[in-house]
C-alpha cells in the first residue's frame, strides 16, 4: 500500500488531475496441500501510462519451511499505446527462513489489430480480459518479456547464489467467440548453488525448483453463459534435477464492469504425484 500512496503522490507532483485517474485493483487467494497463497494486483494509471504494484504471498505447511510466509513486493510501469504496450518491472522478496531474492525485467507487445479492443491485451503481462466477439480473426497480439532474477540462500553462514534469467514469447488471438492465448519461456542459470522460489507461468502456486522450459495455453469462452465467461488452460514445465510437471486449468469469470470475480480449479501433476487447487478472487475497478 506505501508503493501506491508513493505512485499517487509522484503523479499529482506531475500536475495530474485526480479525476483523470483509473483504478483496477483485486485480491486472489490460492489453496492446496500444505500450501496458501495470496496476490494483491492494484492498476492505477492515467492516459497511456499505468503503475502496477503487486503484493504476492505464499506459505507452505511444512517443517522443511518452518511454516514461514514469504511475501514479494513488486512494481511494474507500462507506458500504453492502441498498437503497443513497453513495461518494465522489478521486485525482492525480503529474506525469510534464509531464501531472498531481487528482479527486475521488461516486456514489449504488438496489437496486430489495435482497432478491436483499445489498449487491452490478450497475452503478456499487459494482458486484461477482452469481452465480447467478432467475425474471423477479430485481434491478435503478440510480444516478448524478458526477467533475471538473483536468489540467495543461506545455509548455515554460507550464502549461496544463484542467477536466472527467463525470456518468454506470448501470443493472443481473438478468433469468433474465443480468445486465445499461448506462451513459451526458455530459462537460463548462471551460479546454481540456491534452489529457485517462484511462480511458473501457468502456475497458481509457488514452487521451490530449477525449471528449464514452460509452454501455458489458455482458451477463454466469452458470452456462453450470461454474465460468465468460462476458461481452460495447459501448461508443461521442463525442470533441471526434477521430472517434468503438467497442470490442466478450469475456471471462470464473471465481469460486471466495476465488479469482477473468478473462480479456478488446478489440476497439478508433477510427475509422482497430482495434487489440486483452488484460487477465489474478486476485483473493483472505476
Amino acid at each position: 500500500m506505501k508503493k501506491l500512496i508513493v505512485s499517487l503522490t509522484l503523479l499529482a507532483g506531475l500536475g495530474v488531475n485526480a479525476s483523470a485517474l483509473y483504478f483496477d485493483g483485486g485480491l486472489t487467494g490460492t489453496t492446496g496441500p500444505d500450501y496458501s497463497g495470496y496476490k494483491l494486483n492494484l492498476r492505477v494509471g492515467e492516459g497511456n501510462f499505468a503503475l502496477e504494484p503487486s503484493i504476492t504471498s505464499y506459505k507452505y505447511d511444512t517443517a522443511a519451511y518452518d511454516n514461514k510466509t514469504f511475501r514479494t513486493y513488486g512494481l511494474r510501469g507500462a507506458w500504453e499505446q492502441e498498437a503497443y504496450t513497453v513495461g518494465a518491472e522489478a521486485g525482492t522478496t525480503p529474506e525469510v527462513n534464509g531464501y531472498k531474492n531481487v528482479y527486475a525485467g521488461g516486456d514489449i507487445t504488438f496489437s496486430l489489430t489495435p482497432t478491436s479492443g483499445g489498449k487491452s491485451r490478450l497475452a503478456g503481462p499487459g494482458s486484461r480480459s477482452v469481452s465480447g466477439g467478432g467475425e474471423g480473426v477479430a485481434r491478435v497480439d503478440i510480444g516478448a518479456s524478458l526477467k533475471h532474477t538473483a536468489h540467495t540462500q543461506k545455509v548455515l553462514t554460507v550464502e549461496r547464489e544463484t542467477g536466472q534469467t527467463e525470456a518468454s514469447l506470448f501470443a493472443g488471438a481473438k478468433v469468433l467467440m474465443l480468445n486465445l492465448s499461448a506462451s513459451y519461456t526458455g530459462y537460463a542459470y548462471g551460479d546454481e548453488d540456491a534452489t529457485p522460489q517462484g511462480f511458473v507461468p501457468g502456475m497458481n502456486f509457488a514452487l521451490a525448483a530449477k525449471p528449464r522450459s514452460s509452454v501455458t495455453a489458455r482458451v477463454d469462452i466469452p458470452a456462453t453463459i450470461p454474465m460468465v465467461t468460462p476458461f481452460a488452460g495447459y501448461t508443461t514445465t521442463k525442470y533441471k534435477g526434477a521430472k517434468d510437471s503438467s497442470a490442466i486449468t478450469l475456471g471462470g469469470y464473471v465481469d460486471l464492469n466495476m465488479v469482477v470475480a473468478n473462480v479456478t480449479y488446478q489440476i497439478f501433476d508433477n510427475g509422482t504425484d497430482n495434487d489440486s487447487f483452488v484460487s477465489i478472487g474478486a476485483g473493483v475497478k472505476f
